[in-house]
């Protein structure tokens, strides 16, 4: 039997060159795009992991890397036997698999064979990574490619301190390494700490070495929420003329420098104050801020921060997000004459927000605290009378009067979000929900009864689907509704606006595909049957 030669590109005939070329195009180009999207992500959180890794040779050609658990299990820290010897003088260090310096050397080694051409890396290491964390940073020969670098550090949760060697952790030294690289190309830096300490002088060292480095970063994005750092003002300072995104936390000891400075080109600005109680002259500070457009706010409990500060000088801001624990004021609000959405928060979800936003210009509304219940809600849409969308998530004091006031007195609402608490005494029922259908504009809506406590199933029969006829949005998404069935889908069916209906955690997991299909038995042919998502 004669089996036909394949033909390849290289066998067609000379007057299909043009052809071939332009199909070595495509296919060159094929590869190009390919490769950029190509990403490589090693988790070592678990001893299965690190075997797998230590085993791995890896061979194509990444542009985005991500090392998740440097460091950061127990097995990591399994010295064997030949750690006993470490008391011997003379006793020659035998290397294992399982020696942490091994594994740190190993991804140290994919680092650098990745460095010349990754443009995002992402690294989360173990509490004890301070002293190698430069070794990470490009020390190839020519300019790095870098444009995103993320480092994170976390704790050992569950491990006691004891439990591991840590004094006889062998950290890679700078003596023998090349010269950290150039990095033209970075624009984005993120550095989060969530340890109870770490050490000051190797975050130090690390930033003034991207400070050197690195000229062209525009993001920054610092987070460590227990202990102070210096050297994170010493950063944003070296770049706050060019950033335009900022995200940090600001500590007492360097609150006053850091309101001195000016952030001319800043347009997403979030200052966490962790504790802070006087901020000395904010409105100065805003009207440097000249191109701000998204303020988040965080955890400040001085008034006049908000009311000389961000409402009297940050006039350019679009976007407002305040989390406090305490009430936070809304006089002076309406000075921004160009909000567009505001979001109010709380740690804890017993403070009352009694103040209500007053702003002409506001058009979404997100609460995710507790207010004074139905006075608040009276008096809201007049207080933002150009209102069209409104979230209220965690609100204890929500109950059927306050949505009947919210469904009358504020008809144009075209997007509504609503977290069902069904374990308050005064909680929303299916009689609060029919005011809905009072909402002729409303295109998307969202109703969140999930509850964790398993407390959903005890007082289920509060929410019927009476009103699942009367609903007028397009989008419609379902979260806990643990007794749907298939007469009640159907009910929402009548509704002639609907093109999409999302069930998370609806009825029981088992049953609600065999819903679907049903469902799209039942229905007419001649109308469009709405997409119909069931997710648990």
């Amino acid at each position: 039997m004669n089996i036909p030669k394949m033909t390849t590109i290289n066998d067609l005939p000379n007057e299909q060159v043009e052809d071939k070329k332009k199909f070595t195009r495509t296919c060159k180009r094929w590869n190009e795009l390919i490769a950029n999207f190509l990403y490589l992500s090693i988790d070592l959180s678990s001893e299965g992991c690190i075997r797998k890794f230590m085993d791995i040779t890896f061979t194509r050609s990444y542009r985005q890397l991500d090392i998740y658990g440097v460091m950061l299990v127990r097995s990591d820290f399994n010295w064997t036997d030949s750690s006993r010897q470490l008391g011997s003088a003379h006793a020659k260090r035998v290397r294992y698999g399982t020696d942490p310096y091994v594994l740190l050397r190993k991804c140290l080694q994919v680092v650098r064979q990745y460095e010349g051409t990754v443009e995002y890396m992402n690294l989360t290491f173990g509490p004890v990574m301070d002293k190698s964390l430069l070794a990470f940073l490009p020390r190839s020969d020519g300019p790095s490619s870098l444009e995103t670098l993320m480092i994170r550090f976390t704790s050992w949760h569950i491990m006691k301190s004891e439990d591991w060697i840590v004094d006889r952790m062998e950290f890679i030294s700078e003596e023998g390494l090349k010269e950290i690289s150039e990095m033209p190309k970075l624009t984005s830096l993120t550095f989060s700490d969530n340890r109870p300490k770490g050490d000051r002088t190797a975050r130090r060292k690390f930033f003034d070495a991207i400070a050197r480095k690195a000229k062209a970063i525009t993001e920054i994005s610092l987070s460590c929420g227990y202990y102070a750092c210096f050297s994170d003002y010493r950063i944003i300072r070296s770049f706050s003329t060019q950033l335009q995104v900022l995200s940090c936390t600001v500590w007492p000891i360097f609150v006053k420098d850091f309101l001195q400075l000016a952030f001319p080109e800043v347009k997403t600005l979030s200052l966490n104050f962790t504790p802070c109680t006087t901020t000395p002259d904010p409105g100065r500070f805003f009207e440097n801020a000249k191109s701000l457009v998204r303020l988040t706010v965080t955890n400040i409990d001085d008034d006049e921060f908000f009311r000389q500060g961000v409402y009297r000088s940050a006039a350019t801001v679009e976007w407002l997000t305040i989390t406090g624990t305490q009430e936070i004021p809304m006089d002076g609000l309406q000075g921004l004459i160009g909000l567009r959405e505001l979001e109010l928060c709380a740690y804890i979800e017993s403070d009352v927000q009694n103040a209500v936003p007053c702003s002409p210009s506001l058009e979404k509304l997100a609460i995710d605290r507790c207010t004074s219940g139905f006075l608040f809600y009276c008096v809201l849409a007049e207080s933002v009378p150009y209102i069209t969308e409104l979230y209220i998530t965690e609100d204890e004091a929500l109950n059927d009067e306050c949505l009947r006031v919210i469904c009358t007195t504020m008809p144009n609402l075209r997007g509504l979000k609503l977290n069902l608490q069904l374990f308050l005494e005064y909680p929303v029922t299916d009689v609060g929900l029919r005011y809905i259908g009072n909402l002729r504009q409303l295109e998307y809506l969202s109703l969140d009864c999930f509850d964790s406590a398993h407390l959903l199933m005890e007082r289920s029969h509060l929410i019927g689907f009476d009103w699942a006829p009367l609903l007028w949005a397009s989008e419609i998404h379902l979260n806990g509704f643990l007794m749907i069935d298939v007469s009640n889908i159907l009910d929402f069916l009548l509704n002639p606006n609907l093109r999409s209906l999302s069930l998370e955690r609806c009825g029981r997991s088992a049953s609600m595909i065999e819903t679907v299909r049903k469902i799209k038995q039942l229905m007419d042919v001649s109308r469009p049957l709405p997409r119909i998502a069931a997710i648990w």
